[in-house]
């Protein structure tokens, strides 16, 4: 089983080398936006079977397999699987982990018995300080987690869980495009220009016009992220799949918070994300930002047109801003008082739209200044607009997390660790448009 899926990841990496290469000689709009939804799908399919394979035994089990009839569910191959459960919104690693072409059952039951193992010996092993895996994008443990009476809350006579908090992590940080660089140190992404001229009329016998293509690249370095967190030792007493449920949600989520605001604010220092605000100006040029003083029936419209080339108008993009400047756009009437925008929420993401013209997407992020705030400076940068896709973050590890109890044992304390190694940097020429706060006029 393991050599068919070193044989699946190996055919997996080929092709993502073959897109590579097309992808640098391509300067076609439409073909590399193809490129990059192909890319994307095959950078999670790659983590996920590098994480499977790294976890699966060198000899196999004694146990033979039962034969699998040609043509059943089981027989499927473990790719086309993964990509069903993905559509679904399901975790594709359960997928994969469910015996394909072992006789296994693939179900609902199965999938979800597979992953209660993995998560028991997850927590297990952090119960015996052993570092464990977890991957930036994994899909956590949907559960309520009961505490101790004793432990990590303070007890109310009516319940003893603990309740969910308000989300704190932009899905930014899932929608860039996120490339699996495990053990590298830095990754370099080339990227095309306008081209230094158009064509000409030319006598015969003369020299042609030159029409040479521009290209610049970025070199990614990757940075070292961690986090720490102390937790009442009465939380060991979880069971094993809630324990590292707890633990592991934290620290992705520390992790995945610092790298969501990175991404736009990264000041592009060694050893730090370079962020869309902070993008080097072979990428995004000073004079390609969009400065706007304040929210209006206009404001959109100037967004939208300002972005891109001069042949297209770019559909696929996304607005980045603050939950404050969301409500302002929000706050905007027509002359006869109903609303202009039509304000369409999932979270953190959703759409603005009006009646008579297009719909944008949004994404949420709190680290983007309010351009409606009295107190943002002018020239801040509040907003910026583009193809997400554009902003390039390599991952160069998974998540460790490490467990101590030596640090505080007189205070009854768990010191846990979290480390991950990533970087980021738009690799795009004019990506982004970024806008920033003008003068009021």
């Amino acid at each position: 089983m393991k050599k068919k899926f070193m044989a699946m990841l190996a055919k997996k990496e080929a092709r993502m080398a073959e897109l590579k290469a097309k992808a640098a000689a391509s300067t076609d709009v439409t073909e590399l936006r193809g490129i990059n939804a192909e890319t994307e799908t095959l950078d999670g399919e790659i983590t996920e079977l590098r994480s499977l394979i790294a976890e699966m035994p060198d000899e196999p089990t004694a146990q033979t397999a039962a034969p699998v009839a040609p043509g059943t569910e089981a027989q499927r191959s473990a790719e086309v699987l993964a990509a069903e459960q993905r559509a679904q919104g399901l975790n594709p690693i359960a997928t994969i982990a469910v015996g394909v072409g072992t006789g296994t059952q693939d179900t609902p039951e199965a999938r979800e018995a597979t992953l209660k193992a993995k998560f028991e010996q997850r927590g297990a092993d952090l119960k015996d300080k052993k570092p464990v895996i977890y991957t930036l994008h994994e899909i956590p443990v949907s559960r309520s987690i009961t505490i101790d009476t004793a432990g990590l809350v303070i007890p109310s006579q009516f319940s003893n869980t603990l309740n969910p908090k308000f989300n704190e992590v932009s899905s930014i940080v899932d929608l860039v495009h996120a490339v699996p660089m495990n053990g590298g140190e830095t990754y370099a992404k080339g990227f095309s220009k306008p081209m230094s001229a158009d064509a000409d009329y030319t006598a015969d016998g003369t020299q042609h016009k030159s029409t040479e293509p521009v290209n610049d690249y970025v070199t990614i370095a990757k940075t070292f992220l961690t986090s720490y967190a102390e937790i009442s030792k009465q939380a060991s007493k979880l069971t094993n799949i809630d324990y590292q449920a707890q633990l592991g949600s934290t620290v992705r989520e520390a992790l995945r918070k610092k790298m969501a605001r990175q991404i736009m604010i990264g000041d592009g220092a060694a050893g730090h994300f370079t962020g869309i605000f902070n993008a080097p100006a072979n990428v995004i040029p000073a004079d390609s930002d969009l400065s706007i003083s304040k929210i209006d029936a206009d404001t959109l419209d100037k967004i939208v047109f300002g972005y891109g080339g001069d042949e297209d108008v770019e559909a696929a993009a996304y607005l980045i801003l603050s939950k404050s400047d969301l409500a302002a756009f929000a706050a905007i009437r027509a002359t006869d008082g109903k609303r202009l925008y039509k304000i369409v929420t999932h979270g953190n993401t959703g759409t603005i739209s009006s009646e008579d013209s297009f719909s944008v997407n949004y994404v949420l992020n709190s680290i983007c200044p309010a351009l409606t705030a009295t107190g943002t400076s002018t020239g801040t940068y509040c907003m910026a607009y583009g193809v997400l896709q554009y902003y390039e973050m390599p991952l160069f590890s998974d998540i460790t997390v490490e467990m101590s109890t030596d640090y505080k044992f007189g205070e009854g304390m768990i010191a846990y660790a979290g480390e991950a190694y990533a970087g980021g940097n738009v690799a795009s020429y004019k990506g982004f448009t970024r806008i920033k706060k003008a003068a009021a006029v």
